[in-house]
């Protein structure tokens, strides 16, 4: 919440906290960061939390030497130090960083002793976890569990700091499970073709035993779409100009395979690497019972070598995780989409890496201990994570656990790569412009999105992924037999109107409110970006000292212009919702359809990550670990026209309107005007269109002050990093040479 104050707005102190980032506990607390999550310090109240409800916790507890682990991650990490690349074994990690054995213990003996039940050790013993009811939750740590209103959802949460015995004062760092946090964080892909998934009659729900059905296909693809912005380019023709975009309007891409992927950021351009040797490992809520074979269905339909359980493919989740309600809190079949997202975009871009799907029962803490146990347990070179929250509203405990987990990590010469999240700048959502959790790690690669207009032979535009949408009024699709042949299709709108022209989606990133500003990052983000905090009043805050910001880097992320993808789907029953889809038993098809979101962004950002560990592996370089430092040593290079002439090329603004069109074969009356990296607004009955071309924000928040009278170049994205985009995209050939 904001107040304001002699004509300015004041953080609050839920961010006034945020900053501050730790907090002491009260004397009969060990001491520690806080274990409140920001959010419920001001939601509203609107019951307690049942006593009998189940609940999954996990004690985090402090590493040993905690500041001389982060003082190694940053050595082995930075290109001039010299011990780059010296990274610690896993024995090593445990026996100079591993939590005192008696402090374990104590913790295990507490939650055994209340009555808890599967309580079990992770690795390191950096965790403790267990099952509790609320009452024990109550009574162990002496908090309240009451429900409030948050972000949509009534969720559990205490206001109290837990009480731990006096021996563990200063030992542990965050007891997760006091609140239901992650039931705000989610997947981040948005789809131009699908609409809201469903579960399958009660009827074939009853007949499902150990794996629960796929969701009924419900696709509504474009009557036109384009397979790449070449020459055979298809374009709608309105009869009434769609405002400053026109009345000649290309269709969306019908979805990048991956070979025009390989060739838009030049994979293809280094044979000799394809991520063999290398373990990707990819971490989702909950387990697609049908992730293999749909995989391998895409391998076959796109000339990727087949992935085979065992070899190249690897499982780790744990039993029961087939058979999951549809209804469950965290929407499974949300996580499925993902999963198969996740894996066909880092086989699609690193088709010789192993592959290792890491799945967990839920979103909640299990999720989170899944994630440790990967890194402590040190089972890829390289893990993708993308999901997050809507900004950082977070508990500093949370912060400090995840962390000590990332810098562990890095300290093992792992890669931690997650999506930036896919509301722009959250300023509309939070009051306040902001990077979104755990993407704002300074310990973790945080990768934001583009729109993608590939054209063929490597070539391509690239912008800052940030669509706004309007209907068009009153439109027809004529059908035309030649339309394949003449990339020609007819649509007549009368009446064009932005009546109802919103934001959609776009690439997140931003300052971050809890972490300050790592060093690799301090001569390259601008220190507007990274001093300040930007308010949805219009009004600004100082930072006292610089932050974080993200992303790092980018790749596409536009649905619009997005990837195909591959899964299991109920059959509908019907052309238009089972689209793109090939039946393979009596109720079942498999389909495929375009996706986006900065869910594709970090795979496919990962999978170059593997090609780079490849070839460094190859002239016996190390693994790069956390990538940021040598990332920011590259710095930002060609642009525009001169995109692929540089390691790392930056993204700005385009100079022209530029959208798509998105029909519907619903209903041939319907079309969208879809904007890419701009906002059409209306200035006066007389002047009825102008355009803001969007740089920075992705014309995503705080920055849209609709005041313009022409075309105008405000806020273009300034030269190097901005926060939408980072440094930019990759263009693996040069970056494989620049980065052994």
């Amino acid at each position: 919440m904001l107040y304001k104050s002699k004509n300015r707005f004041i953080l609050s102190g839920l961010l006034a906290a945020a900053i501050a980032c730790t907090a002491t506990l009260a004397t009969a607390v060990a001491a520690g960061p806080s274990n409140v999550a920001a959010w419920a310090k001001t939601a509203p109240t609107v019951g307690s939390a049942a006593g009998n409800t189940s609940v999954v916790i996990a004690v985090h507890l402090a590493l040993s030497n905690a500041a001389e682990l982060k003082s190694l991650a940053t050595a082995v990490s930075t290109p001039d130090n010299a011990q780059y690349g010296h990274y610690l074994t896993s024995d090593e990690l445990a026996g100079r960083y591993a939590p005192a054995a008696a402090d374990v213990a104590a913790v295990k003996a507490l939650l055994e002793g209340a009555g808890m039940s599967h309580v079990q050790v992770g690795p390191l013993g950096a965790y403790v976890s267990a099952t509790a009811t609320v009452d024990q939750l109550r009574r162990t740590f002496h908090v309240s569990q009451n429900l409030y209103s948050y972000g949509g959802k009534t969720l559990r949460a205490n206001k109290e700091e837990p009480t731990l015995p006096g021996a563990l004062t200063g030992k542990v760092l965050f007891v997760e499970g006091l609140d239901d946090s992650a039931l705000l964080r989610h997947p981040y892909h948005h789809s131009a073709v699908m609409r809201d998934l469903v579960a399958p009659t009660a009827a074939a729900n009853a007949a499902a035993k150990a794996v629960t059905p796929p969701p009924v296909a419900a696709g509504n693809p474009s009557p036109y779409c384009n397979e790449n912005y070449g020459s055979e380019i298809h374009t709608a023709t309105l009869s009434t100009a769609a405002g400053p975009y026109g009345s000649e309007i290309p269709w969306l891409v019908c979805g990048y395979t991956p070979q025009q992927i390989q060739d838009a950021y030049g994979l293809n351009k280094a044979p000799n690497y394809d991520g063999s040797g290398i373990r990707v490992a990819i971490l989702d809520a909950y387990a697609s019972p049908t992730l293999l074979d749909d995989a391998n269905r895409y391998a076959a339909n796109h000339g990727l070598p087949a992935l085979v359980r065992g070899r190249n493919f690897h499982e780790i989740v744990p039993a029961g995780i087939y058979h999951v309600s549809p209804d469950d809190p965290c929407g499974p079949y949300g996580w499925w989409e993902e999963q198969s997202l996740d894996v066909a975009a880092v086989h699609g871009a690193a088709p010789g890496a192993t592959i290792i799907f890491v799945g967990s029962l839920d979103c909640n803490t299990s999720l989170d201990t899944a994630l440790q146990d990967t890194i402590y347990s040190h089972r890829a070179d390289v893990l993708t994570n993308s999901y997050g929250y809507n900004g950082e509203s977070i508990a500093a405990g949370q912060q400090a656990a995840d962390d000590q987990a990332f810098a562990a990590g890095a300290a093992l010469g792992m890669t931690v790569v997650f999506s930036s999240g896919d509301d722009g700048d959250l300023s509309q959502v939070n009051g306040v412009a902001s990077g979104a959790w755990p993407a704002t790690s300074p310990w973790v690669t945080g990768v934001g999105g583009t729109s993608l207009f590939y054209e063929g032979g490597g070539s391509k535009a690239e912008y800052g992924w940030g669509n706004y949408r309007d209907y068009l009024d009153n439109v027809t699709v004529k059908s035309q037999s030649n339309v394949e042949t003449t990339g020609l299709a007819t649509t007549t709108a009368y009446g064009y109107t932005f009546d109802d022209f919103a934001f959609y989606a776009g690439a997140g990133g931003g300052v971050s409110v809890l972490e300050l500003q790592p060093s690799y990052q301090a001569s390259a983000v601008p220190a507007a970006l990274s001093g300040t905090l930007n308010l949805a009043s219009g009004y600004t805050e100082p930072l006292p000292t610089p932050h974080r910001v993200s992303p790092d880097v980018a790749m596409d992320a536009d649905p619009y212009t997005g990837y195909l993808f591959g899964e299991t789907f109920t059959i509908a029953g019907n052309p238009i919702s089972d689209h793109g889809c090939t039946p393979i038993s009596s109720t079942e098809e498999y389909c495929e359809n375009a996706i986006g979101g900065t869910s594709l962004a970090s795979p496919l950002m990962a999978g170059v990550l593997a090609v780079i560990d490849q070839s460094r592996a190859a002239t016996k370089q190390p693994m790069l670990g956390l990538a940021n430092p040598l990332l920011y040593s590259l710095g930002s290079g060609g642009s525009g026209a001169g995109l692929n002439t540089a390691p790392i090329n930056q993204i700005v603004a385009p100079t022209t309107p530029v959208s798509v069109l998105r029909g519907y074969a619903a209903d041939l009356n319907l079309a969208r005007v879809v904007t890419i990296s701009s906002v059409p607004f209306l200035i006066s009955t007389t002047t009825p269109f102008a355009l803001e071309v969007c740089g920075a924000d992705l014309c995503e928040g705080i920055d849209d002050v609709f005041n313009f009278t022409s075309l105008s170049a405000y806020g273009n994205t300034p030269a190097g990093y901005n926060d939408v985009t980072g440094l930019g995209v990759p263009y693996v050939p040069l970056l494989l040479k620049s980065a052994k």
